[in-house]
Protein backbone atom coordinates (compact mmCIF):
# COMPACT_ATOMS: atom_id res chain seq x y z
CA UNK A 1 0.00 0.00 0.00
CA UNK A 2 0.91 3.21 -1.00
CA UNK A 3 2.47 5.80 1.57
CA UNK A 4 -0.71 7.73 1.05
CA UNK A 5 -2.99 5.36 0.39
CA UNK A 6 -2.10 4.25 3.58
CA UNK A 7 -2.70 7.17 5.28
CA UNK A 8 -5.81 8.16 4.11
CA UNK A 9 -6.76 4.42 5.16
CA UNK A 10 -5.82 5.61 8.76
CA UNK A 11 -7.77 8.69 8.73
CA UNK A 12 -10.79 6.97 7.97
CA UNK A 13 -10.37 4.64 11.02
CA UNK A 14 -12.08 5.88 14.41
CA UNK A 15 -9.39 6.19 17.55
CA UNK A 16 -10.91 2.91 18.91
CA UNK A 17 -10.32 1.22 15.71
CA UNK A 18 -6.44 2.61 15.76
CA UNK A 19 -6.09 1.70 19.07
CA UNK A 20 -6.78 -2.06 17.90
CA UNK A 21 -4.90 -2.01 14.81
CA UNK A 22 -1.93 -0.62 17.36
CA UNK A 23 -2.14 -3.10 19.81
CA UNK A 24 -2.22 -5.89 16.90
CA UNK A 25 1.08 -4.59 15.12
CA UNK A 26 2.85 -4.59 18.65
CA UNK A 27 1.63 -7.91 19.05
CA UNK A 28 2.94 -8.55 15.29
CA UNK A 29 6.48 -7.09 15.95
CA UNK A 30 7.19 -8.55 19.22
CA UNK A 31 6.61 -12.29 17.34
CA UNK A 32 8.88 -11.48 14.59
CA UNK A 33 11.35 -10.03 17.16
CA UNK A 34 11.33 -12.90 19.16
CA UNK A 35 11.16 -15.62 16.57
CA UNK A 36 14.60 -17.73 15.44
CA UNK A 37 16.56 -16.23 12.82
CA UNK A 38 16.01 -16.72 9.48
CA UNK A 39 18.10 -18.08 6.85
CA UNK A 40 19.03 -16.38 4.22
CA UNK A 41 16.57 -17.70 1.73
CA UNK A 42 13.54 -17.25 4.35
CA UNK A 43 14.58 -14.06 4.24
CA UNK A 44 14.57 -13.00 0.50
CA UNK A 45 11.24 -15.33 0.11
CA UNK A 46 9.91 -13.45 2.38
CA UNK A 47 10.64 -10.34 0.69
CA UNK A 48 9.43 -11.74 -2.57
CA UNK A 49 5.99 -12.10 -1.21
CA UNK A 50 6.06 -8.54 0.21
CA UNK A 51 6.90 -7.19 -3.31
CA UNK A 52 3.90 -9.32 -5.02
CA UNK A 53 1.25 -8.33 -2.21
CA UNK A 54 2.48 -4.48 -2.95
CA UNK A 55 1.65 -5.52 -6.56
CA UNK A 56 -1.87 -6.67 -5.39
CA UNK A 57 -2.33 -2.93 -4.68
CA UNK A 58 -1.59 -1.86 -7.37
CA UNK A 59 -4.47 -0.81 -10.15
CA UNK A 60 -2.38 -3.09 -13.08
CA UNK A 61 0.60 -4.97 -13.28
CA UNK A 62 3.73 -3.57 -15.86
CA UNK A 63 6.64 -2.41 -15.52
CA UNK A 64 6.13 -1.43 -11.64
CA UNK A 65 9.59 -1.30 -9.24
CA UNK A 66 8.57 -4.26 -7.35
CA UNK A 67 9.48 -6.78 -10.69
CA UNK A 68 12.82 -5.65 -10.99
CA UNK A 69 13.41 -6.61 -7.12
CA UNK A 70 11.49 -9.49 -7.73
CA UNK A 71 13.61 -10.06 -10.44
CA UNK A 72 16.87 -8.97 -8.39
CA UNK A 73 16.34 -11.28 -5.51
CA UNK A 74 16.01 -14.23 -7.48
CA UNK A 75 19.05 -13.94 -9.40
CA UNK A 76 21.20 -13.34 -6.20
CA UNK A 77 19.82 -16.05 -4.68
CA UNK A 78 20.80 -18.32 -8.36
CA UNK A 79 24.53 -16.84 -8.03
CA UNK A 80 25.02 -17.01 -4.38
CA UNK A 81 25.88 -20.42 -4.57
CA UNK A 82 24.17 -21.45 -1.00
CA UNK A 83 20.67 -23.09 -2.07
CA UNK A 84 22.02 -26.44 -1.75
CA UNK A 85 22.98 -25.40 1.80
CA UNK A 86 19.56 -24.49 2.56
CA UNK A 87 17.66 -27.08 4.31
CA UNK A 88 15.44 -29.42 1.57
CA UNK A 89 12.19 -28.85 3.57
CA UNK A 90 12.19 -25.17 2.95
CA UNK A 91 13.23 -25.44 -0.68
CA UNK A 92 10.33 -28.02 -1.52
CA UNK A 93 7.59 -25.20 0.45
CA UNK A 94 9.02 -23.06 -1.53
CA UNK A 95 8.58 -24.86 -4.50
CA UNK A 96 5.35 -25.86 -3.60
CA UNK A 97 4.24 -21.97 -3.50
CA UNK A 98 5.95 -21.63 -7.20
CA UNK A 99 4.04 -24.79 -8.13
CA UNK A 100 0.70 -23.02 -7.23
CA UNK A 101 1.33 -19.83 -8.46
CA UNK A 102 2.24 -21.32 -11.86
CA UNK A 103 5.61 -19.63 -11.80
CA UNK A 104 3.74 -16.41 -10.55
CA UNK A 105 3.31 -15.08 -14.22
CA UNK A 106 0.09 -13.14 -13.15
CA UNK A 107 2.91 -11.10 -11.35
CA UNK A 108 5.09 -10.57 -14.40
CA UNK A 109 8.08 -12.81 -13.01
CA UNK A 110 7.52 -15.73 -14.77
CA UNK A 111 11.55 -15.65 -16.17
CA UNK A 112 13.31 -15.55 -12.50
CA UNK A 113 10.77 -17.47 -10.70
CA UNK A 114 11.02 -20.75 -13.46
CA UNK A 115 15.20 -20.43 -13.10
CA UNK A 116 14.63 -20.71 -9.78
CA UNK A 117 12.39 -23.38 -9.37
CA UNK A 118 15.16 -25.12 -11.19
CA UNK A 119 18.05 -23.80 -8.93
CA UNK A 120 15.95 -25.01 -5.47
CA UNK A 121 16.12 -28.30 -6.09
CA UNK A 122 19.70 -29.28 -6.41
CA UNK A 123 19.95 -33.86 -6.31
CA UNK A 124 18.55 -35.99 -8.64
CA UNK A 125 16.55 -37.13 -5.92
CA UNK A 126 14.98 -33.96 -5.37
CA UNK A 127 14.71 -32.85 -8.82
CA UNK A 128 12.10 -36.15 -8.99
CA UNK A 129 10.42 -35.51 -5.62
CA UNK A 130 9.89 -31.65 -7.42
CA UNK A 131 8.64 -33.61 -10.62
CA UNK A 132 6.54 -35.61 -8.36
CA UNK A 133 5.07 -32.63 -6.28
CA UNK A 134 4.03 -31.00 -9.98
CA UNK A 135 2.17 -34.08 -10.60
CA UNK A 136 0.52 -33.79 -7.34
CA UNK A 137 -0.72 -29.91 -6.95
CA UNK A 138 0.25 -28.42 -10.32
CA UNK A 139 -1.40 -27.36 -13.66
CA UNK A 140 -1.16 -29.67 -17.12
CA UNK A 141 0.82 -26.43 -17.74
CA UNK A 142 3.50 -27.21 -15.53
CA UNK A 143 3.06 -30.92 -15.89
CA UNK A 144 5.11 -30.48 -19.58
CA UNK A 145 8.31 -29.51 -17.28
CA UNK A 146 7.60 -32.16 -14.29
CA UNK A 147 7.81 -34.88 -17.34
CA UNK A 148 11.11 -33.55 -18.62
CA UNK A 149 12.54 -33.60 -15.16
CA UNK A 150 11.32 -37.51 -15.41
CA UNK A 151 13.27 -38.03 -18.24
CA UNK A 152 16.42 -36.58 -17.57
CA UNK A 153 16.98 -37.62 -13.62
CA UNK A 154 16.12 -41.40 -14.84
CA UNK A 155 12.53 -42.13 -14.89
CA UNK A 156 12.15 -42.31 -18.46
CA UNK A 157 8.62 -44.44 -18.27
CA UNK A 158 6.86 -41.63 -16.59
CA UNK A 159 7.94 -39.32 -19.22
CA UNK A 160 6.63 -41.64 -21.69
CA UNK A 161 3.48 -41.99 -20.28
CA UNK A 162 2.89 -38.33 -20.12
CA UNK A 163 3.66 -38.02 -23.21
CA UNK A 164 1.51 -40.80 -24.42
CA UNK A 165 -1.38 -39.06 -22.50
CA UNK A 166 -1.35 -36.09 -24.67
CA UNK A 167 -1.44 -37.50 -28.04
CA UNK A 168 -3.05 -34.88 -30.61
CA UNK A 169 -2.57 -33.70 -34.10
CA UNK A 170 1.33 -33.46 -34.25
CA UNK A 171 3.04 -35.90 -35.50
CA UNK A 172 6.65 -35.41 -33.20
CA UNK A 173 5.13 -36.71 -30.13
CA UNK A 174 4.14 -39.88 -31.90
CA UNK A 175 7.65 -40.06 -33.27
CA UNK A 176 9.69 -39.23 -30.04
CA UNK A 177 7.51 -42.76 -28.35
CA UNK A 178 7.94 -45.09 -31.31
CA UNK A 179 11.30 -44.38 -31.38
CA UNK A 180 11.40 -45.57 -27.84
CA UNK A 181 8.85 -48.32 -27.79
CA UNK A 182 10.58 -49.64 -30.82
CA UNK A 183 13.24 -51.39 -29.02
CA UNK A 184 11.45 -52.54 -26.14
CA UNK A 185 8.25 -53.66 -27.35
CA UNK A 186 7.24 -53.26 -31.22
CA UNK A 187 3.76 -54.02 -30.32
CA UNK A 188 3.57 -50.69 -28.32
CA UNK A 189 5.44 -48.80 -30.97
CA UNK A 190 2.92 -50.03 -34.17
CA UNK A 191 -0.45 -49.26 -32.14
CA UNK A 192 1.27 -45.84 -31.78
CA UNK A 193 2.01 -45.66 -35.18
CA UNK A 194 -1.67 -46.44 -36.31
CA UNK A 195 -3.15 -44.33 -34.04
CA UNK A 196 -0.66 -41.63 -35.08
CA UNK A 197 -2.02 -42.62 -38.92
CA UNK A 198 -5.17 -41.69 -37.92
CA UNK A 199 -4.73 -38.50 -35.95
CA UNK A 200 -1.63 -36.90 -37.37
CA UNK A 201 -2.35 -33.59 -39.00
CA UNK A 202 0.73 -31.63 -39.86
CA UNK A 203 2.37 -34.31 -41.07
CA UNK A 204 2.80 -38.71 -41.18
CA UNK A 205 6.10 -38.34 -43.24
CA UNK A 206 7.67 -40.14 -40.26
CA UNK A 207 5.19 -42.60 -39.66
CA UNK A 208 4.70 -43.82 -42.94
CA UNK A 209 8.26 -44.86 -43.24
CA UNK A 210 8.10 -46.38 -39.89
CA UNK A 211 4.97 -48.92 -40.99
CA UNK A 212 6.68 -49.51 -44.04
CA UNK A 213 9.68 -50.48 -43.38
CA UNK A 214 7.90 -52.88 -40.60
CA UNK A 215 5.71 -54.21 -42.56
CA UNK A 216 8.85 -54.88 -44.98
CA UNK A 217 11.00 -56.27 -42.62
CA UNK A 218 7.71 -58.66 -41.46
CA UNK A 219 7.75 -59.26 -44.89
CA UNK A 220 3.69 -58.49 -45.47
CA UNK A 221 3.72 -57.31 -49.27
CA UNK A 222 0.02 -56.52 -48.77
CA UNK A 223 0.42 -54.53 -45.76
CA UNK A 224 3.34 -52.51 -47.46
CA UNK A 225 1.79 -52.25 -50.31
CA UNK A 226 -1.04 -50.68 -48.99
CA UNK A 227 0.62 -47.94 -46.70
CA UNK A 228 2.63 -47.03 -49.73
CA UNK A 229 -0.01 -46.73 -51.63
CA UNK A 230 -1.84 -44.66 -48.76
CA UNK A 231 1.38 -42.56 -48.46
CA UNK A 232 1.16 -41.53 -52.02
CA UNK A 233 -2.03 -40.19 -51.91
CA UNK A 234 -2.11 -38.14 -48.72
CA UNK A 235 -0.83 -34.43 -48.67
CA UNK A 236 0.52 -34.54 -45.07
CA UNK A 237 3.13 -36.96 -46.37
CA UNK A 238 6.37 -36.45 -48.35
CA UNK A 239 6.14 -39.15 -50.87
CA UNK A 240 9.54 -38.48 -52.10
CA UNK A 241 11.12 -38.60 -48.50
CA UNK A 242 9.48 -41.52 -48.02
CA UNK A 243 10.97 -43.71 -51.09
CA UNK A 244 13.81 -42.58 -50.10
CA UNK A 245 13.96 -44.03 -46.79
CA UNK A 246 12.57 -47.21 -47.52
CA UNK A 247 13.62 -48.47 -50.69
CA UNK A 248 16.62 -49.38 -52.48
CA UNK A 249 17.14 -48.39 -56.26
CA UNK A 250 15.52 -51.19 -57.83
CA UNK A 251 12.69 -51.46 -54.99
CA UNK A 252 12.48 -47.57 -55.44
CA UNK A 253 11.64 -48.08 -59.38
CA UNK A 254 9.56 -51.63 -58.76
CA UNK A 255 7.31 -49.60 -55.93
CA UNK A 256 7.00 -46.65 -58.05
CA UNK A 257 5.42 -49.18 -61.06
CA UNK A 258 3.05 -50.76 -59.00
CA UNK A 259 1.37 -47.99 -57.30
CA UNK A 260 1.05 -46.05 -60.63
Amino acid sequence: MRRLDLFDFLDSMSLEEKEVLLEDLKAMISVEKNSPPKSNLEEQWVEVKRQMKSLDLEPYIDDQVEIDCIYDICEELIKSGSLEKENWELRKKILAEIVRGEYFDYYGVYDPMKELFGALAVTDQEKLECADLIFSIGSDYMKQDAAKLYLQYGRPEKYYDFVESHLGKSEAPYLELIAYYEGINLSKALSIAQLGWEKCKDSQTGIAIFLIKHYNKEKDTEMARKYMKSAKARRSINFEKVLEAVTDTEHESAERSEIQ
